[in-house]
């Protein structure tokens, strides 16, 4: 089986009003590596001055600029992407799509209709120029949607997990270690998947043991989303969430279930702490 290295890209952030205070929001996409084969999961958000413009919230750095800032510090050029697969298709995963006319985009079929008619409070996160690049796309060298589980290359698996959205997927990825779960949004903090456990949050709940805390952004019931989560578990070692600042940069090289503590966990720090 072929085996994949993942490098973690951090492309942004952005500044979510949380409560009383500004939540941080690191925005990734994943570099995945082997066999001679480029694969993006994920194409990341516009520059934060178009999502400003739109959403009137505030951030730092994506777009093309910075897409192509993190891929030339791993050695490639957008035309070197092979794969482009997409976990959703909200605005902070699924921009930046222009910049790999040559890739082939990977994406289920339910997630397209999804983004065409979203449930209401979904609005707001599918952007029409996502849209019309797929809708513009020709089959199957340039998109290929999916319909349920598949098998994108050897050692590449894709879940179909409705949950956040409709068409929800998430990539398992065979490593020399073992199986990483690209999770997306599907849990986009580790304290998501380990709830009770005070080294993924500064707020363990034991009523939690066993089970997972689920976002309020979903197309599905809470017990489809927990199902789903478990799933994702049974068929993996590791998850990597998407918004979490302590994910792995390099996997297999760096390789935990849970981080060893909270303490590089600054979503709710001021962003002056660290440059993005």
């Amino acid at each position: 089986m072929t085996h994949y290295r993942i490098t973690s890209l951090r492309i942004g952030e952005l500044h979510l009003p949380h409560g009383a205070g500004i939540m941080r929001d690191p925005i990734h996409c994943w570099l995945v590596r082997g066999d001679g084969v480029n694969i993006l999961v994920d194409s990341g958000m516009a520059e934060v001055a178009t999502i400003t413009k739109r959403l009137k919230v505030q951030g730092a750095r994506g777009g093309h600029r910075a897409l192509r800032e993190e891929l030339a510090k791993e050695g490639l050029a957008p035309e070197d992407i092979h794969y482009v697969v997409l976990t959703h298709l909200h605005f902070d995963h699924a921009d930046n799509l222009d910049l790999f006319p040559g890739a082939c985009v990977v994406v289920q079929r339910a997630e397209l209709l999804a983004a065409i008619d979203p449930v209401p409070s979904q609005r707001i996160y599918y952007w029409r120029s996502t849209i019309d690049n797929l809708m513009a796309r020709k089959k199957p060298l340039q998109l290929r949607l999916l319909e349920g589980d598949a098998d994108l290359l050897p050692g590449f698996r894709l879940l179909s997990v409705p949950s956040h959205t409709e068409g929800m997927q998430v990539p398992v990825i065979s490593t020399e270690k073992g199986l990483a779960a690209i999770a997306s949004d599907l849990g986009d903090h580790y304290r998501y998947w380990f709830p009770d456990d005070p080294r993924a949050t500064d707020r363990p709940q034991r009523s939690l043991v066993g089970a997972f805390l689920t976002g309020n952004i979903r197309s599905e019931s809470e017990r489809v989303w927990q199902a789903a989560m478990r799933r994702v578990l049974d068929n993996s070692d590791i998850v990597i969430p998407a918004h979490d600042f302590r994910i792995p940069v390099q996997v297999p090289e760096q390789w935990f279930a849970i981080p060893e503590s909270t303490e590089g966990d600054i979503a709710h720090h001021p962003f002056e702490t660290e440059t993005p």
